[in-house]
C-alpha cells in the first residue's frame, strides 16, 4: 500500500508569510516613526517659542535693571542693589510703585480741574485809562407815558362807535402804556379794537402819537462842555417801558435821527478823554408836570438807564431816578473785560462764551447775553401770542400785536421775571440747571458801567432863560460822567495753557519722582537705542 508524501512545510508559503510579516512590521515601524517625528516637531516649536519669550524677558529685565542702576529717578537704584537684603529691595519697590501711583493720580486731578475750569478771569490792571472804554448809552424815560395835550387833541378828533363814551377812549389810551397788571375782559378789548379800526389806526401808531416828544422833555444838552443840539445827540427808541430818548445808542440796525443831520451821527460810540462832569453829558430836563396823563410813579421825573451802547435797555441796565427841582450827578466807574487770543482759538464748548460777532441776532447789531435774552423773550411771546410787541424791531415778516393780543402779552410778560423764562421753571429747577436759558452764552468781552448818584436842590436861576411853559422850579439837571481817569480792566484767559500745564505736570512729577525730560529719554534709550548699539558693537567684535 502506497502512502502519499506530505511536506512538513512549504518553503514558498513560508517565504510569502515571512515577507508579509516583514511588510506589516515595517508599516508599523513607519507609522510609529512618523508619529514620533510629528510629536517631536510640535514640542520643538513650543520650546522655540518659549526660548524666544525667555530671551525677550531676559533682555527686558536686563535693560530695566541697567536703567534702575543708572537713572536719576528717586529710589529706583535701591530696587536692584545687591548689597542690601531682599526685604529692603521689596520695600523700595513698594515705595517706588506708591510714588508712581500718587504722581499719576495728582496729574489726573490736575487735568480734571483744568477741564472743570477751562477759563479764568483775573484783574489785569486797576489803572486802565478810561478813554479806552466807550462812553455808556444813557436812555431817559419819562414817568409820564402819555402827553395830556396830545391825548385831548386826539380824543376830540377821533370817531367813536355807538354807545361808546369818552371813558372807553380814555381807557384805550391807558392801554398804550406797558401792559401790566390784571387781564382785561374780552368785551372791552373788542370795543377798543373797534375804535381803532373805525379811525384806521393801529396800536403802535397810537402809542407813537400819544408819547411825549424828546425835544419837549430835553431842553438843553451839553456834551464835553460844549452846547450841542439835542436832536443830534438823542434819538427816540422803543423800550420795555415804552417810548424813551437815548444817547449814544448803537444796538439797533438803524437809527431814528432826522435825515438832515444823519451825516453828523458817529459810526461808533462816543468816548471821552477826561473825568468829571464838564467832560461828560449834561442835560436839562423838563418833566412837563402840567402834561401828565398816565404814569406808574407818584412823583414827577425821569428814569435813567445806563447801559452798554450795543445792548438793548432792559431791566438789567443801571437804573437811576431823577425827580423835579433836583440836580443829579451820576458818576460812572467803568470796568472792562477782554479775552486773550487763546480764548478766541479755544473750542466753544470749553470757553463757554461768545464774542459779539460770532452769532447774529434779529434786529440787533451785535450779540450780547442781554440782547440774546431779550430776543429769546420776544421769540417766546411770538410763539405764545403769534405776534411781536410794538417795541421790538420788525422787518415786516412778523405780525405786530394789537389790542386783542394785550391779555396774551400781559401773560407772557409775567414770565420775564423768571430765570428760565423759556422753560417756565420753578426756583428748584433753576438751582439744578447747568446750562444757560435759550442757549444764550455769556459775553467773552464786555464793558460794565457801575454808577452812583448824588443830588441836591437845583438853583432856579440856572434855567431862567429856558423857554418853556412849565414852572422853572420843575426843571431837572442831570450830569453823567466818568468819575476817574483810571478804571479796572479784567483779562479772561485759559486756566492752563500748554506752558503752564507742562510746568504743573513737571512740578508734580519732579516733586514725587524727580522726573524730567532727560529721565524720560533715558527710559526710551535703554529700551530702543542701547540694544541696537549693543547688537552693532557685537557684530563688529
Amino acid at each position: 500500500m502506497a502512502f502519499k508524501k506530505r511536506h512538513i512545510f512549504d518553503l514558498r508559503v513560508v517565504q510569502s508569510q515571512q515577507h508579509m510579516s516583514k511588510s506589516l512590521e515595517g508599516h508599523r515601524n513607519s507609522n510609529s516613526t512618523a508619529t514620533f517625528s510629528v510629536l517631536s516637531h510640535g514640542h520643538s516649536r513650543r520650546r522655540f517659542k518659549y526660548y524666544q519669550l525667555r530671551l525677550i524677558w531676559n533682555w527686558f529685565t536686563e535693560s530695566l535693571r541697567n536703567y534702575c542702576q543708572t537713572t536719576s529717578l528717586h529710589g529706583f537704584s535701591y530696587i536692584t542693589r545687591q548689597d542690601i537684603s531682599r526685604n529692603e529691595r521689596f520695600f523700595w519697590l513698594f515705595v517706588v510703585l506708591s510714588a508712581i501711583i500718587a504722581s499719576i493720580s495728582l496729574v489726573l486731578v490736575s487735568l480734571y480741574a483744568n477741564r472743570e475750569t477751562p477759563t479764568v478771569t483775573v484783574i489785569e490792571s486797576s489803572h486802565f485809562p478810561t478813554w479806552n472804554i466807550p462812553f455808556p448809552a444813557v436812555t431817559i424815560c419819562n414817568f409820564n407815558k402819555i402827553s395830556k395835550t396830545k391825548a385831548l387833541n386826539l380824543m376830540r378828533n377821533m370817531q367813536l362807535p355807538p354807545n361808546v363814551t369818552n371813558e372807553h377812549l380814555q381807557q384805550l389810551f391807558n392801554l398804550t402804556l406797558l401792559p401790566v397788571g390784571n387781564t382785561i375782559s374780552n368785551d372791552s378789548l373788542q370795543i377798543y379794537d373797534n375804535i381803532l379800526n373805525m379811525n384806521n389806526i393801529t396800536l403802535t401808531e397810537l402809542s407813537k402819537q400819544l408819547s411825549p416828544d424828546c425835544l419837549e422833555m430835553i431842553s438843553r444838552c451839553i456834551w464835553k462842555g460844549i452846547n450841542t443840539r439835542c436832536e443830534s445827540l438823542f434819538q427816540r427808541i422803543m423800550t420795555l417801558e415804552g417810548t424813551c430818548c437815548s444817547f449814544n445808542y448803537f444796538a439797533a440796525l438803524t437809527n431814528n435821527f432826522p435825515t438832515k443831520i444823519a451825516y453828523q451821527v458817529p459810526k461808533r460810540p462816543y468816548r471821552v478823554t477826561g473825568c468829571g462832569y464838564p467832560t461828560g453829558l449834561s442835560v436839562l430836563l423838563d418833566p412837563m408836570v402840567a402834561d401828565y396823563y398816565g404814569t406808574f410813579f407818584s412823583g414827577f421825573g425821569f428814569r435813567l438807564l445806563i447801559h452798554n451802547s450795543h445792548n438793548f435797555p432792559d431791566e438789567n441796565a443801571e437804573s437811576k431816578v431823577v425827580t423835579s427841582t433836583r440836580e443829579s450827578f451820576v458818576r460812572i466807574n467803568p470796568e472792562s473785560t477782554y479775552a486773550t487770543r487763546d480764548i478766541q482759538r479755544m473750542d466753544l464748548k470749553w470757553r463757554n462764551c461768545l464774542f459779539g460777532n460770532e452769532r447774529k441776532l434779529d434786529g440787533l447789531r451785535r450779540y450780547s447775553f442781554i440782547n440774546c435774552m431779550f430776543e429769546c423773550r420776544m421769540r417766546m411771546t411770538l410763539e405764545i401770542c403769534g405776534c411781536l410787541p410794538a417795541y421790538v424791531a420788525n422787518n415786516g415778516t412778523f405780525k405786530v400785536c394789537g389790542v386783542l393780543h394785550l391779555n396774551c402779552i400781559i401773560e407772557s410778560k409775567r414770565l420775564y421775571s423768571r430765570a428760565l423764562a423759556n422753560l417756565g421753571a420753578s426756583l428748584s429747577r433753576v438751582r439744578r440747571t447747568t446750562s444757560f436759558p435759550c442757549d444764550c452764552l455769556p459775553d467773552c468781552e464786555s464793558n460794565l458801567y457801575v454808577s452812583e448818584s448824588t443830588m441836591g436842590r437845583l438853583e432856579v436861576n440856572y434855567s431862567s432863560r429856558r423857554s418853556s411853559s412849565s414852572s422853572q422850579t420843575d426843571s431837572i439837571l442831570v450830569h453823567v460822567f466818568f468819575s476817574d481817569l483810571m478804571s479796572t480792566r479784567y483779562r479772561m484767559e485759559i486756566f492752563q495753557n500748554w506752558l503752564s500745564a507742562l510746568a504743573s505736570f513737571g512740578g508734580l512729577l519732579g516733586l514725587i519722582l524727580g522726573f524730567s525730560i532727560v529721565t524720560a529719554f533715558e527710559f526710551v534709550y535703554f529700551l530702543t537705542f542701547r540694544p541696537i548699539f549693543n547688537y552693532i558693537n557685537r557684530d563688529r567684535d
